[in-house]
């Protein structure tokens, strides 16, 4: 399972950090980016990989590495 973190302030200013899995990624971003996808008409590149690497940017997200 990849885990990603995104931190971000709340409404009192203070540092909050989220950490989601890669299906709450994939289940709250997917359906919205592929839609946009198509409409810029890079229905090619439609993936989840590209997905989950698409939200990381927007979101400077990082994926937390949990060792084995």
């Amino acid at each position: 399972m990849r885990l990603f973190e995104i931190a971000y302030p709340d409404e009192n200013d203070n540092d909050m950090v989220e950490i989601l899995t890669e299906e709450e990624v994939l289940k709250s971003y997917y359906d919205a980016w592929c839609s946009r996808m198509r409409e810029i008409g890079k229905e090619s590149e439609i993936n989840k990989e590209s997905c989950i690497e698409d939200w990381m940017i927007v979101h400077w997200a990082t994926e937390i590495r949990v060792p084995i």
